[in-house]
């Protein structure tokens, strides 16, 4: 099951930050609860190195809104459909064929069972009458249009394909999931994040010269990298004067974890890995620093 893992990566970034400054924290505060804590300063914590005052927060970033719920649910949304259409069309896939059928990355969504159990029947319903109509293509050549159409009693619209089969190669029905328009809800869901982390975080710059770091988790190995997250991010950073002086990216789909500078003091993860390489470092699930300073 996907999850975020705020207390580890915090954990690893912390690790980090001793090592460049060469000290070790004290005076570690848990901020993000309580009442000692005004509500619209409430960060995940604070901590000293040496004589410095740090306060660090955590948000969790998805590709899309739901993305997690997608993917945890992903076995009893997709596999029930991939499994009966393969074996109604069993007698073309004897001979190595390939049908692949397109579909929204989000079509399932919020949906409940009730309505995707209906809409794998009607898409079942749609891929055995229409799959033996196809032409078949070379294998993997994807060139000119796809047909696309919105089959009835599915609410959003798919393709089918059909390659044609190769000796030797074992016949499939797979789905391949589309995602169109990713970086508009990437954008849109770090956004909200700067809006809401961005001003805890300057509280404590004004009333305690704290320096500030952001961290930003994702568990996303198809659809989120450095690039795309900086990319998104810089837009919205370098023009507002409550930004971090710090942002990290913490990718918790990989063992081990790899954490990147985003924006350091005025200087992104482009200019950085300009200069230095390489610019990662690695950390273990429990938040243990792996890569040495």
């Amino acid at each position: 099951m996907l999850a975020f893992h705020e207390t580890e990566t915090c954990e690893g970034i912390i690790q980090h930050l001793e090592q460049r400054e060469r000290v070790p924290r004290s005076d570690v505060q848990i901020r993000d609860r309580g009442s000692e804590t005004s509500a619209d300063a409430r960060v995940e914590m604070t901590f000293r190195l040496g004589g410095q005052l740090y306060a660090l927060e955590h948000t969790g970033i998805e590709p899309f809104d739901g993305f997690m719920a997608h993917q945890n649910r992903a076995s009893s949304l997709f596999l029930p459909l991939q499994a009966a259409a393969t074996a109604s069309l069993s007698a073309m896939l004897a001979d190595g064929v390939v049908i692949e059928m397109h579909l929204p990355v989000d079509a399932f969504t919020n949906r409940k069972m009730p309505e995707v159990r209906a809409i794998q029947i009607a898409l079942l319903t749609w891929i055995t009458a229409t799959a033996p109509t196809l032409p078949p293509r070379r294998y993997a050549d994807y060139r000119g249009t796809l047909v696309t159409t919105q089959p009835t009693g599915v609410p959003f619209q798919v393709s089918l394909v059909r390659f044609a089969g190769i000796a030797g190669m074992e016949g499939r029905f797979q789905l391949k999931h589309l995602t169109r328009g990713a970086e508009t809800p990437r954008v849109e869901r770090i956004a909200r994040a700067c809006e809401k982390k961005f001003p805890k975080l300057a509280r404590w710059k004004q009333s305690d010269a704290a320096r500030t770091v952001l961290v930003f988790e994702d568990n996303d190995v198809q659809l989120t990298n450095v690039s795309s997250v900086t990319e998104a991010y810089l837009p919205l950073a370098t023009v507002r004067a409550d930004a971090p002086d710090e942002t990290y990216l913490v990718s918790t789909c990989t063992s081990p974890w790899y954490a990147w500078p985003v924006l350091v003091d005025g200087r992104s993860y482009f200019d950085l890995a300009a200069i230095s390489h390489p610019i990662h470092f690695e950390m273990d699930a429990s938040g243990r620093l792996l890569t040495p300073a």
